[in-house]
């Protein structure tokens, strides 16, 4: 298993397998144990493979900021402290998809939570809400880096947010359309309200409103004006 994964796509997984029951802090060294037993020929220490991992293998695709695949840029994992990460609610929802792929299964109550904790914070932003009652907001690109999340106006830092946006938004249309439903729940005592596709919808054309009416300052952003 794992042949046509992508490095960052098993060291997802490996993350997914050491937060079973939700988003937790794990060490490096966890994770390079439970990448390694996943994909030894490709994590493995060379030469001994079978036998030891390779730690710089590891975080090599986790610290290397330059590759667009990283899983920490994707907003798969964040790093909570030094030597500790843990897997996001995005991060946990792609893996699910990953595994439905390889596996040829759903798991629909278990990713329906964690596509739930990934876009809420999106559906629910108040730029958003706005924008809901108004449509010319928001009406200054700092509302729209709230939305986004930008904190840090580095080219990295755009491009990904935004990107993570963009996928939280992808995985959970994608959903819908799996589950041939037009609510979104969080689960049977999630507490907090369903979220219906044509909102998510309605979302996914403010995201596109946002980046055009902001091309200026995106692309000054991220390197590119």
């Amino acid at each position: 298993m794992g042949s046509s994964l992508t490095a960052a796509q098993e060291i997802l997984l490996a993350a997914a397998e050491l937060s079973p029951d939700g988003p937790r802090d794990f060490t490096e060294w966890d994770l390079t144990v439970a990448t390694w037993k996943r994909s030894k020929n490709r994590f493995g220490c060379r030469g001994y493979e079978e036998l030891y991992p390779d730690h710089k293998r590891t975080m090599m695709e986790i610290m290397g900021t330059t590759k667009k695949d990283n899983p920490i840029r994707r907003g798969w994992m964040e790093k909570v402290r030094p030597n500790y990460y843990r897997i996001t609610s995005l991060g946990l929802a792609e893996a699910g998809t990953l595994k439905s792929v390889v596996s040829s299964v759903t798991e629909t109550k278990r990713s329906a939570q964690h596509l739930y904790d990934a876009i809420a914070p999106y559906m629910f932003h108040r730029t958003f809400l706005a924008y809901c009652k108004d449509p010319a907001e928001p009406r200054t690109w700092l509302g729209a880096s709230a939305f986004f999340g930008i904190t840090t106006y580095s080219s990295v830092a755009v491009i990904d947010r935004l990107r993570k946006a963009e996928d939280s938004i992808r995985q959970t249309l994608q959903w819908y359309e799996m589950e041939q439903t037009e609510l979104l729940r969080r689960g049977p005592s999630g507490g907090r309200a369903a979220i219906k596709k044509r909102d998510v919808e309605k979302l996914a054309h403010y995201v596109d409103i946002l980046k055009d009416r902001f091309e200026v300052q995106i692309r000054a952003a991220s390197g590119k004006g």
